[in-house]
């Protein structure tokens, strides 16, 4: 049953009913293969996959099972290595408030400490919005890194505290690093619509045992 599977996926043509954009998907195709979710996050940290020893999703959801606008979680939070905490939130809708929302979720993940430990055990917080808007449309950019920094001298406050954002309609802005760790190539898999797109090699190689890059 499973080579059946694999053959129809392999072989599939036309129309994608549910792309990586849909909320559900994109939970289930990270959550299912390790494989993809360690090759996205190492391009979006442009970290050679190597570096990835485990990654843990923190807010596993039931596969199978519905769920509303109410109670379905978007966001994936995710430990890298025992030593990072990684949120990746997929967003299609153009929301007005999201610079306030992707900073809430931030600090959420930011508050690891357990307690009685030192805040040098602190682990540091990524937060990663992968959007289909533009959230601030007179500073476009394909892949933002966005850190605390001092107004007058312009020195990181803190290092640990990052808010990354990848515009998935701004890839021709891709600059030659994000190039070199595929990040626009993720980026066209995202924006794939149908099963001749080739930017869908990465799944297709995945799920014959294959490395994502």
């Amino acid at each position: 049953m499973r080579n059946i599977q694999e053959n129809t996926f392999q072989n599939a043509t036309g129309k994608i009913d549910y792309t990586l954009m849909n909320d559900y998907m994109f939970r289930a195709v990270l959550q299912e293969n390790e494989k993809v979710l360690k090759g996205l996050v190492s391009s979006l940290l442009y970290l050679n996959p190597e570096a990835i020893k485990s990654t843990i999703i923190l807010n596993p959801i039931e596969l199978g099972k519905s769920f509303d606008n109410k109670t379905f979680v978007l966001d994936v939070k995710i430990m890298l290595n025992n030593e990072k905490i990684i949120n990746l939130e997929m967003q299609v809708a153009n929301q007005a408030f999201w610079a306030n929302r992707s900073l809430s979720y931030l600090c959420s993940i930011f508050q690891n400490l357990e307690s009685g430990d030192d805040y040098s055990q602190v682990k540091p917080a990524y937060h990663i919005g992968i959007l289909d808007f533009s959230p601030f449309p007179d500073y476009p950019e394909f892949y933002a890194t966005n850190q605390m920094m001092n107004v007058n001298q312009h020195y990181i406050y803190n290092d640990n505290f990052t808010l990354n954002v990848l515009d998935l309609n701004q890839i021709h802005l891709a600059t030659e690093k994000d190039k070199a760790s595929k990040i626009d190539y993720w980026a066209k898999l995202f924006k794939a619509k149908t099963w001749e797109d080739k930017s869908l090699e990465v799944i297709k190689n995945v799920s014959t045992g294959k490395q994502c890059f």
